[in-house]
């Protein structure tokens, strides 16, 4: 029986690294329109009726998930939301408070 130690090479680096699905579902909004962030590109795309009606580049714009969250809210708004940005509201709201 051969060991072999845990090296880089013998241990995959997605395997240690990536814990997030490729895909995550946001959600819908009140147009019926599914709004799905792509963690591998941080995009999201926006399909309605089976067509991508729009795929949003975050890092292009230096943007993150949860701006586009709050953007849709604030635009459309949500009828079933699977990720939220409520907690990252709250902890940039408190920041200030405690400095």
């Amino acid at each position: 029986m051969s060991i072999q130690p845990r090296t880089p090479e013998t241990v995959s680096a997605r395997s240690r690294t990536e814990h997030r699905p490729n895909y995550i579902l946001v959600g819908i909004d009140t147009e019926d329109a599914h709004h799905v962030y792509r963690t591998t590109d941080e995009t999201v795309h926006v399909i309605h009726n089976t067509d991508r009606t729009c795929r949003y580049n975050l890092a292009k714009h230096n943007q993150r998930i949860y701006d586009w969250i709050e953007y849709v809210k604030a635009e459309r708004g949500f009828t079933t939301q699977h990720l939220y940005s409520s907690l990252t509201t709250t902890f940039r709201n408190s920041k200030g408070d405690d400095q």
